[in-house]
């Protein structure tokens, strides 16, 4: 019985990755900021009001919790912690100035929800500061509608500005403005106003903001699709080179079948069939007609072009050694790299370096497409 009642607790933590040592250094600036904001505070207030007055109200443990350990959360940036706890504890005083005490303040919770929402300002620990603000005792009731600003005012300005140190040092940003993004439907493959209509039909209120859910979506989908990358290798997705060039070639027969094929480059194998360079329709018109050589010499050149007489007759005198080259084995993530570096075609080659195929982004696309039908069927 005890098991299964573990069980049923263990089903009960939310969802998503944890990391303890992510929230140790956040506990840590939780405690020095509560410290440095007691310590202002007292200094603030004087020796007269801590007589009567706490200098540290119990509700800046809660937007701690907050402030160090969800800074991106909406309900952690600064309008939410300060004019949600002011706002709360203005509330309060009002409740408890105008009700009895069992009835303030539940009174005051309740309206100090309502108060944080319609200025949008939504602070949990606001509702602990207004039903404070009830039963805080004579000295609050005492200090009347100046308790909102000391020390509830003056505790959250001084939290915030902890936050945003502590934040800035540990490598969080806080505030958590928004970052230059592209728009949603670039990202993730929806519009905002889709993600908008899921939210309003979810109905319920969400700690996270519509920008940050749409990163969050579009960064899942591109996870998503290296998985299913990593799932297929290269030679899954290699055609066969329509032609091969070797070092021996002439020129004028390599430039036909480049011209043939409507290729950039072709590859220029050895003997054994191992790729060694490529010849690229870019280095065909530079060794003809480059502006950088003398007259006279690009006069020769185009004479010995017009009458088939080369003056570099052979594809190896031209060859680019620097070519793309990917293993068939490895994953197909390798030819997002290659491409992600501005290859326009990576060729395949098998476990003995043997030009096997080449792929450009047309069949990359295609073949993820396609990983991705057979994943949903």
């Amino acid at each position: 019985m005890l098991s299964t009642l573990l069980e049923r607790l263990a089903r009960l933590r939310p969802a998503g990755p944890t990391s303890f040592t992510r929230q140790v250094p956040a506990a840590l600036g939780a405690l020095l900021a509560l410290l440095l904001t007691a310590a202002l505070s007292r200094a603030a207030l004087g020796a007269a009001a801590l007589q009567s007055l706490p200098y540290l109200i119990a509700p800046m443990a809660a937007s701690a919790v907050l402030l160090f350990c969800l800074p991106a959360a909406p309900l952690a940036q600064p309008w939410p912690v300060i004019g949600g706890n002011v706002v709360s504890a203005l509330v309060g005083v009002a409740c408890a100035q105008a009700a009895d005490p069992l009835v303030a303040a539940p009174l005051a919770g309740g309206l100090a929800i309502a108060a944080m929402a319609s200025l949008r300002c939504l602070h949990p620990p606001g509702g602990a500061v207004a039903v404070t603000a009830v039963l805080g005792g004579a000295a609050v009731a005492k200090t009347g509608y100046w308790f909102a600003l000391a020390p509830v005012g003056l505790n959250s300005v001084l939290m915030v500005l902890g936050a945003v140190a502590w934040n800035r040092l540990s490598g969080h940003r806080y505030p958590h403005a928004q970052l230059a993004a592209r728009p949603a439907e670039e990202k993730a493959g929806f519009a905002r106003e889709d993600l908008d209509a899921a939210l309003d039909s979810y109905g319920e209120t969400l700690d996270v903001s519509r920008d940050d859910l749409a990163t969050i979506f579009a960064e899942t989908e591109q996870h998503a699709a290296e998985r299913r990358a990593r799932r297929h290798r290269c030679a899954e997705l290699a055609r066969p080179v329509p032609a091969t060039l070797n070092p021996d070639m002439p020129l004028a027969a390599a430039r036909a079948l480049l011209v043939r094929h409507g290729l950039p480059a072709l590859p220029v194998v050895d003997a054994a069939g191992r790729p060694v360079g490529v010849l690229s329709m870019a280095g065909l018109v530079a060794a003809g007609g480059s502006a950088s050589r003398p007259l006279p010499a690009r006069a020769r050149r185009a004479t010995a072009l017009l009458f088939g007489r080369d003056t570099a007759p052979t594809v190896g005198q031209l060859l680019e050694p620097d070519l793309s080259v990917v293993d068939g084995a490895a994953p197909v993530t390798a030819l997002l790299s290659r491409f992600h570096e501005g290859a326009t075609q990576v060729f395949v080659v098998d476990g003995q370096g043997r030009l096997a195929g080449m792929v450009q982004p047309g069949d990359l696309l295609a073949g993820l497409d396609l990983g991705l039908q057979e994943s949903a069927a």
